[in-house]
């Protein structure tokens, strides 16, 4: 799909508040609220928009741990990477895997309750994960920056 400056600037403005009503969205890009709600719909369907949801403050539902683990399998067959991946797809507490190149495969940020509940989670999950090497883990101790937004308009600055 090819994006054009407006979608950009819906896109921007949608990332930046997915609530917005279509009306205040439709004057903040230029656009009449009739085509402005239809390029919302090109958008969502089938097109950049994944998802919309509501971003939590971890600490205020009860999950302020944050780690980043690395992984690194001892084998890298495709039936190994697809049992460790749909491992991880059932563990609520990963929030994300990323298949990376370097040292390690899997690069995993997970949430807990506290520390020993993280401790119990990687020794009984990862610990016993298929074919797992390694894994080593990096507990977050702050958050200088968390954003879901990707840099849209610095495209066309380059």
């Amino acid at each position: 799909m090819n994006l054009d400056r407006i979608d950009e600037a819906i896109l921007a403005e949608l990332q930046a508040d997915a609530t917005v009503q279509n009306q205040v969205l439709a004057e903040r890009v230029n656009l009449s609220p009739s085509a402005c709600l239809k390029r919302v719909r090109r958008l969502r369907d089938g097109g950049p928009i994944r998802q919309e949801v509501a971003i939590l403050e971890p600490e205020k539902v009860g999950w302020p741990v944050l780690v980043i683990s690395r992984v690194a399998l001892r084998s890298t067959s495709r039936e190994a990477v697809q049992a460790f991946e749909r491992k991880i797809r059932a563990l609520p507490e990963v929030q994300q895997c990323h298949c990376v190149a370097g040292d390690t495969d899997f690069v995993l940020v997970i949430c807990a309750r506290s520390l020993p509940e993280y401790q119990d989670f990687a020794q009984r999950q990862l610990g016993e994960a298929l074919e797992l090497k390694s894994y080593s883990s990096d507990i977050v101790l702050s958050t200088t920056k968390f954003t879901t937004q990707l840099p849209l308009d610095l495209k066309r600055k380059a």
